[in-house]
């Protein structure tokens, strides 16, 4: 059976809510410290349910609730989280949040991951369409993969969003291109040597481009480029510039003189 409450009822149990959290955050105040309000798609009270449904509404609705509460206990250290295991669930209701925060005047750093996404490629994944989506907005202050993995594991993930979205840059930015019929070497094992040769590097975009035809032209602006010139012989690039023609077998390294010679060269680890 349904069950139905009263705005009496609802607001009544508001204020246990408030009797039970005013402890916790009378001691978060003396000790100077942040709460994380974080709501789970999986687990809204009964009443938000049944007000609201299992929407990401109900979500934001909760969150609020929770937010009110603290504000009028003169608390505002606090981050919020809406966290769902299905992505457009979670991406709903950070835009939700966002909206009404913003109609109410409120600025809380919002703390953005899909919950329960999972372990392997498809976690990686999951938890990428949901959080690049909403930064890429503009939405969200930190971030946290969940994978069911290593909790170590989880961290590459997050740095790695936000690489690609040049937001933070703590690695190498490989710019390179899909094989094709004018791909003047093997593209892939190139890849590789680059990459094994340069990957302890931080900050710099080294493109790999199979032609001359596009190579240049497509490098987006990398600092430094290694492109397919004629069959046996490629060219190295800083920026736009075409600096040398080498022997193919000699294009990793004459890459690592290139970077040497302008100073930007550290030695791995």
């Amino acid at each position: 059976d349904r069950v139905e409450y009263t705005s009496a009822e609802f607001n009544e149990i508001g204020e246990k809510i408030r009797d039970t959290l005013k402890p916790l955050v009378q001691t978060l105040k003396e000790q100077g410290k942040a709460m994380r309000i974080g709501v789970n798609h999986g687990s809204l009270a009964e009443r938000m349910l049944f007000t609201y449904g299992d929407t990401p509404q109900g979500m934001v609705e909760s969150a609020l609730e929770f937010i009110r509460i603290c504000e009028d206990l003169d608390y505002r250290n606090l981050v919020i989280s809406l966290k769902a295991s299905r992505v457009p669930v979670m991406i709903s209701a950070y835009q939700l949040m966002a909206k009404r925060m913003d109609e109410l005047g409120m600025d809380y750093p919002l703390h953005l991951g899909v919950t329960e996404a999972g372990d392997g490629e498809y976690g990686r994944i999951k938890s990428t369409a949901g959080i690049a989506t909403l930064l890429a907005q503009g939405i969200g202050d930190t971030i946290r993969v969940s994978l069911t993995e290593a909790p170590e594991k989880e961290i590459p993930v997050c740095y790695n969003i936000l690489q690609a979205l040049g937001l933070r840059k703590t690695m190498v930015e490989y710019v390179a291109c899909p094989s094709c019929g004018r791909t003047l070497f093997n593209l892939e094992e190139v890849l590789h040597k680059v990459r094994e040769a340069t990957k302890h590097l931080v900050g710099l975009d080294i493109a790999v481009m199979g032609c001359i035809v596009n190579g240049p032209g497509e490098m987006a602006d990398a600092d430094y480029g290694y492109v397919g010139k004629n069959p046996g012989f490629i060219s190295l690039y800083r920026g736009r510039e075409e600096i040398k023609k080498v022997p193919e077998d000699k294009g990793v390294e004459e890459l690592i003189a290139l970077i040497k010679a302008d100073g930007k060269w550290v030695e791995p680890n």
